[in-house]
Order: structure tokens, then sequence, then C-alpha cells
């Protein structure tokens, strides 16, 4: 049977043209209407907005779970190109990064993120709904302890705390509104604002990606 996935996106009020934009791109996706949006309510920190949003995606009851920030565009096939991804599938998939961040892979090719613990670009994530609520309890700690420290920081750490990897999609299934500023004041360069040209509407993967691995990998 192939995985049963939730949706989510986690918004913030007062960013009326970029929800447009978004829901209207869900809307015309394989996803349609069947996403929760999780606004910001009033009394909580950005912090805690994104922890409950997280927290309700890991007892979403799903196999996976997929959460978007509110200033993307999400391709036309996300779930299916979800389902025939084989990342998901490999027993070191900690968090997979449907958003290809300043175009990282370059190259059409599967890879796993090699760099720093801490990295960017949380815009559109597919978690193991088994998984996922250690990785938030892990990525919350680290918010306690480094305040500084973004949350696409922190769940990225958390991903390889948990000795895991974060795969990252080619072709990005998703692209950021590039002309949206940060709710909490994140400045990113340029470079890393959109997917590069990595990102195509109407992009549908042909069929299941063969299990590359062998066990060795």
């Amino acid at each position: 049977m192939e995985p049963t996935i939730g949706v989510f996106v986690f918004a913030s009020p007062g960013r009326d043209l970029a929800h447009r934009r978004c829901f209207e791109s869900l809307a015309a996706s394989d996803v349609g209407q069947d996403y929760t949006v999780c606004m910001h309510p009033s009394g909580r920190t950005p912090r805690e907005h994104w922890l409950e949003t997280h927290e309700l995606a890991a007892r979403c009851g799903k196999d996976w779970a997929i959460v978007l920030e509110d200033d993307c565009l999400v391709g036309e096939h996300l779930l299916h190109n979800c389902r025939t991804w084989c990342m998901p599938r490999h027993r070191d998939f900690g968090a997979g990064w449907l958003y290809n961040a300043g175009g990282y892979l370059g190259v059409p090719t599967r890879r796993w993120y090699s760099g720093p613990w801490e990295w960017f670009g949380t815009v559109a994530v597919l978690y193991q709904v088994s998984a996922m609520q250690s990785l938030v309890d892990r990525a919350w700690q680290r918010m306690i302890e480094a305040p500084s420290s973004p949350w696409d920081f922190a769940i990225s750490w958390a991903v390889h705390a948990n000795s895991k990897k974060i795969a990252v999609q080619y072709p990005s299934l998703v692209e950021h509104q590039e002309d949206v500023p940060s709710v909490v004041g994140n400045v990113h360069g340029g470079h890393v604002r959109t997917s590069r040209g990595t990102f195509r509407a109407d992009w549908r993967r042909d069929a299941r990606d063969p299990c590359w691995w062998d066990g060795r990998e």
C-alpha cells in the first residue's frame, strides 16, 4: 500500500498574498483541499507555534507528514512525487527536504545533504510520523539550549543528533515565494531564497524510484 500523507501549513497572520498563492497552488495539486492550516494563535511565541504545529503533525495518524511554510508554492504532483521517491524508505532517512534550497544538488541525482549539522531550508519537509515526535523533542531542546538558533537549524540538528540523514529532493517539489519577508526577521542571502530554477510546477516522476541501496549504503 502507498503511504498515507498528512499535509500541514505552518502559517502566520498578515500574509494574505502569500497565503492566497500558497493555497491556490495546493488546490491545483494532488493535495487539493486535504490539508490543515495551523495559524499562529495570539498569546503564543513563534517558537511555541512551531512546536504546536509540529506536534500536531506528529499525532496525525498518517504514515508520513509534510509541513509546509505558508510562503511556499507546491508542485501539481506533490503527493505522487513523495510516494514515488525512494529516499524515505532508506534506513538512514531522518527527514526529506522537498524544497531544494538554493538549488543545493545542482544535478538530477539522489543525494544526502552533506554539510554542517545546522542547515536552512525548511520551507517543505517530509517526515516519517513514527519518528517525528523524537525529532521535534530534540529540536525544541536545541532551541532552548541555543536561543539564537532558528527552527530550521534546530530540526536539521535534531536529524543528525538522532544519527539520521537529510535527503534532498531533486528537482525541487516546492518553491519559496522570494518576495515575502520572514515573520521573525530572518535574512537569508539571495542564493537561497529560491530553488534557483530546480522547481517546475508540472514535474511528475514517471515511476517509483528503484531502491538504489543494497544494504551497504
